[in-house]
């Protein structure tokens, strides 16, 4: 990464071999002193700006483009030089506006600390540069270490008082907070997730983040907000080599480190600590405090282990942070003790009940919608006398009447819903608590040691085995376990207690994880472990900053406090309070910062009119959809019955489909009692058999596996055929557990995104809540599943095409032996009419807008294994169509054409259902669409110029002309409407009735003869001359008389 310094018009250039990134601010502003004599100022003297207009202050022109395109001879390089500096440019952090200026940051030194998995690094940031966009006021300190700095301040050409670069240079503390190697980053994935989110040798991106609750851990979020929107609009090549290169880099803050540990013979494995601190607060970010109003408390951290080897990656997460609602904690002192101790310490609660258990509410929400499950352990005191007593009976009483209430709304979810509007109700997820008071000698005497003590195991263990680990199998490419929920320490300032019990957690987790697989770690891994989390507190009680003087209350004057405290805290303080003021500009907070806009006019308009002429290069085609579902009772199907599956004979068998999608459940039982209880050979076994039955069918065909995942009991398969393994791009699988409150996964979905060439696609395999009666339980299971969201925060409606199947488990209502007996008739009409899905999808409460062929195949649940008799087990269960097959798309491109049943296949209890469908998908010649392009940009430039005119063009305002800022007309009246063109007068005007003379007779006039009803037939005229009229009211006025 090199970057160009164009001064006049000032312009930076960010390249790399391929691509450039073009940035440029409307308005610069250029010094005017004889000492800046950088330009000439015969030439420009009519262009200097003392000041940028105010409209174009936070605007900033931005294009990513070929690095062939520009023309760089004229360009100065100023990129870091390893040599000169130790510096290069390794990252770009986005836009910092701050003081009136914008400034680009870059990481320009780092040093790699971690490796989670094999060929993923993250480094540790040790120095930043920033360079201002608008201005060049601050170029004297391109390029200059940070002793240099300080030593210009003496240089003539720096302007400003002697106290330091962070006084001077308007960004210089932001610098100094970045690289005191506290922050990380990585080049290779998203740095805000965890392993489990962005899954295993996923290139997800920061811009690909969908989930709000990750965003939190991007410290420099406010300097990249907009470049992440701008990444977005980037066709996929583009985004490749954005990502690739660095052009958009995110930052967290907190601790990471990798330490290897041999085992047996040559085989080594990694054990990798990551900490992430939250920065989404408003207000103080650390000390002592409780939530803001969204939930978001003071010292939130997560805490991520990941264990990695070439057989196995672990991961596993857990949550920490201050008690949530509204607290604080007021410290009194007296001349007789200016030092804090618990003794002059007291709680206080600011807010009502109601508005704290409001912000509660909302963290515990955050943290249940994300990771499902969530296990409180609060390590406060109960001793009521003292002020963290108090807070922990406060925490309780929330606490029991946050699961009262859910408790509550989910007996009556769907009335208290309409009643309410509480969001909350539907949110599949436990909240469950565990009180565990820690004295700080219990944890100064056990240490970080390799022992765990058992009674703070005890307690939760069922919850730790419940919850599960990430585990990924690298032999077989598939998941064995995945975390299903997240313990959330609490302590009162979340720093020594809560990083022990963490580490106990985690140990304890990788026992029995491990334990699961026939693995036994070696106590060197156990000491491995505990000095990792022994760093991780050290290291995060430095980040933690203490507050400043200014928040100190005292019963005694200011001044007496302030004699007493100068010598030994007041370093101290300047330093908290320079930190935390570089804090605030990072993150954008005071009071004068705005986000920068980002304007793109070439891609903009290269963009629109590609759209326009879109039909030049696209064109429509038929692919063939081969989609299942079969709940399969554990059992591994024969091949000769899922040969009969997938080429039924009654429907074409000779058919050859594009796309294959199967759905399956219940392939394994799940073992109670184990962290890892998906066993993959099952799904490895089915994976093989369904590819070698379509490869044996077709002989000239081959099908590839594109993307297969397994969640407990749940299975999806998407097979393509290779003559169209080109045009599918874009693949995202996400997978939502709904069993026991969205932590268990005996029941849930499957779900995966994918763009074949131009269509969007979305294939879901659900397993819905079981039971006759259970009919909300199911229709809480498809809102939570429905809520899906994708990269983009796309979600699954907003797809070109959705297919959706699995086991629904909607019963039919009506007697067994009614049902029965329709059954043998065939009656499925009437059975239809009391299906409970059909009622759910009718009233637009279940699947609304989802279509489904008319079903002509007897009900597919419950048979006795290896019969056709349905079930005459004790429970006698009706029969049903729990298996169904539903579908979604934009102008009806999917076609049902087949939807049916294999009876023949008895070996489960269900039958399986099969469809057959028929997609009208848009596909790109990309030949065509690089000849339109090509030919758009040369009207462009003919027009406009190229883009090397961007460079030079003294007035680019044009380019950032903003719509939005455009005067507002007046308001309407009872004449004029503000919505109609060039001043329409909104009063009707008919031409045949306009006259200037009222008296002439023969001026034309409504006829009041004709019927009021505009649309009844009528014989006479609309409109008659007005002595017609006149003759009309005379007769009528004879006839009165």
């Amino acid at each position: 990464m090199r970057l160009y310094l164009n001064e006049y018009p000032r312009t930076f250039v960010v390249t790399e071999s391929s691509y450039a990134l073009i940035i440029r601010h409307p308005s610069p502003t250029y010094t005017a002193t004889e000492s800046s004599n950088r330009h000439d100022r015969s030439k420009h003297k009519d262009t200097r700006k003392q000041r940028s207009a105010p409209e174009l202050e936070n605007k900033v022109i931005v294009e990513f483009l070929k690095t062939d395109m520009l023309n760089l001879s004229a360009l100065i390089d100023i990129t870091p030089s390893k040599m000169r500096h130790n510096k290069e440019l390794q990252g770009f952090l986005g836009f910092l506006n701050l003081k009136g200026h914008i400034h680009l940051g870059f990481i320009t030194r780092s040093r790699t600390v971690a490796t989670p998995q094999r060929g993923e690094n993250i480094h540790q940031i040790e120095e930043v540069d920033f360079y201002c966009l608008d201005s060049d006021e601050f170029d004297i300190f391109i390029n200059r270490n940070e002793p240099e700095l300080d030593s210009g301040l003496d240089d003539p050409n720096v302007s400003g008082n002697n106290d330091g670069i962070s006084n001077t240079y308007p960004a210089g503390s932001v610098k100094r907070l970045l690289s005191h190697g506290n922050f990380y980053f990585l080049k290779d994935f998203d740095v805000t997730s965890s392993l489990q989110e962005r899954g295993i040798a996923s290139q997800l991106k920061y811009g690909d983040v969908h989930h709000a609750y990750s965003q939190r851990f991007a410290w420099n979020q406010f300097m990249s907000e907009r470049l992440a929107e701008f990444r977005a609009a980037l066709n996929t090549t583009e985004k490749r080599r954005f990502d690739e290169v660095g052009f958009l880099t995110v930052i967290i803050r907190g601790y990471t480190r990798t330490v290897e540990i041999a085992l047996v013979g040559d085989e080594n494995l990694t054990m990798t600590l990551i900490s992430k601190q939250s920065c989404k607060r408003n207000g103080a970010l650390f000390g002592e405090g409780g939530s803001d109003e969204d939930g978001e408390v003071p010292n939130f951290v997560e805490t991520e282990i990941v264990v990695s080897s070439d057989k196995f990656s672990f991961s596993y997460v857990i949550v920490r942070g201050n008690v949530p609602g509204f607290w604080e904690v007021n410290t009194n002192f007296s001349k007789k003790s200016i030092v804090s101790t618990k003794l002059n310490k007291t709680i206080k609660f600011p807010r009502s009940y109601e508005a704290a258990h409001h912000a509660f509410g909302r963290h515990f929400d955050t943290l249940g919608r994300h990771f499902g499950g969530v296990h409180v352990i609060s390590c406060l005191q109960n001793d009521e006398k003292s002020y963290k007593g108090q807070l922990s009976a406060e925490f309780t009483s929330h606490l029991n009447k946050f699961i009262e209430d859910r408790e509550v709304a989910e007996l009556d979810a769907k009335a208290l819903n309409e009643a309410t509007s509480n969001k909350a109700v539907n949110s599949n997820y436990k909240v469950t608590y565990t009180h565990m008071s820690l004295a700080y000698s219990f944890v100064k005497r056990v240490g970080y040691s390799s022992a765990n003590p058992g009674e703070i195991v005890a307690p939760i263990s069922e919850k730790i085995v419940e919850f599960g680990a990430m585990f990924y199998d690298f032999n077989r490419k598939t998941y064995i376990g995945k975390q299903l929920g997240v313990f959330r320490v609490n302590s009162f300032d979340s720093s020594t207690k809560a990083n022990f019990v963490s580490k106990i957690i985690s140990q304890e987790v990788i026992t029995l994880a491990f334990r699961d697989i026939g693995f036994t770690p070696s106590s060197d891994l156990y000491k491995h472990h505990a000095l990792l989390w022994e760093h991780n507190e050290e290291s995060l009680k430095k980040l933690a900053i203490v507050p400043h003087l200014s928040e100190l209350k005292s019963s005694k004057s200011k001044n007496f406090i302030k004699q007493h405290l100068a010598h030994k805290y007041l370093n101290a303080v300047r330093d908290s309070m320079s930190m935390e003021g570089a804090i605030q500009k990072l993150l954008g907070r005071l009071p004068n910062q705005v986000v920068v806009k980002l304007y793109n006019p070439f891609h903009q308009h290269i963009s629109a009119e590609l759209q326009r002429r879109s039909s030049e290069f696209k064109f429509q085609k038929d692919i063939c959809i081969y989609a299942a579902t079969f709940n399969v009772n554990g059992t591994l199907g024969l091949e000769d019955d899922i040969r009969r599956l997938l080429f039924p004979r009654k429907h074409a068998p000779q058919a050859s489909y594009d796309l294959v999608f199967l759905g399956l459940q219940e392939i394994i039982e799940l073992t109670p009692g184990k962290m890892i209880n998906v066993k993959s050979d099952k799904f490895l076994e089915w994976e093989m058999m369904i590819k070698n039955l379509l490869e044996e069918h077709g002989k000239n065909e081959k099908y590839v596996s594109f993307w297969g995942c397994q969640m407990g009991g749940l299975a999806m398969l998407v097979f393509v055929n290779e003559n169209q393994l080109e045009y599918i791009s874009d693949t995202e699988g996400l997978l939502k557990k709904t069993g026991l409150g969205g932590i268990s996964a005996s029941k849930g979905a499957i779900a995966v995104s994918f763009n074949y060439s131009a269509t969007s696609f979305c294939f879901i395999c659900a397993h819905l809540a079981a039971g006759q009666g259970n009919v909300d339980d199911r229709h809480q299971n498809y809102k939570a599943i429905a809520k899906i969201l994708f990269s983009k925060k796309k979600k699954i409606r907003e797809h070109d095409a959705v297919i959706w199947l699995g086991d629904f488990n909607f019963r039919i209502d009506l007697p067994t032996d009614r049902v029965k007996a329709l059954v043998e008739q065939k009656n499925y009409q009437l059975l239809l009419e009391h299906d409970q899905l059909g009622k759910q999808m009718a009233t637009g409460e279940t699947f609304p807008f989802f279509d489904e062929k008319e079903i002509s195949f007897p009900p597919t649940y419950k048979f006795d294994n290896n019969t056709k008799t349905y079930d005459t087990s004790e429970k006698q269960r009706t029969p049903a169509w729990t298996d169904r097959i539903l579908n979604l798309s934009r102008s009806n491109i999917l076609k049902q054409g087949v939807y049916d049943s294999e009876q023949d296949i008895i070996f489960s209890d269900h039958r399986p259902v099969y469809s057959i469908f028929t997609a009208s998908v848009s596909v790109v010649n990309e030949k065509a669409k690089k000849e339109v392009t090509q030919c758009i940009y040369e009207n462009y430039t003919k027009a406009m110029g190229d883009i090397n005119d961007l460079l030079a063009a003294l007035d680019v305002s044009r380019f950032v002309y903003d719509k939005d800022n455009d005067s507002k007309p007046a308001p309407s009246s009872d004449t004029f409407k503000w919505w109609l063109e060039e001043g329409q007068l909104a009063k009707v005007s008919i031409p045949e009735l306009d006259s200037s003379n009222h008296a002439d007779l023969n001026r034309l006039v409504i006829n009041p003869q004709r019927p009021a009803n505009p649309f009844w037939e009528s014989s006479e005229p609309e409109f008659i001359k007005r002595s017609e009229l006149m003759q009309m009211l005379q007769a009528m006025g004879a006839l009165r008389e």
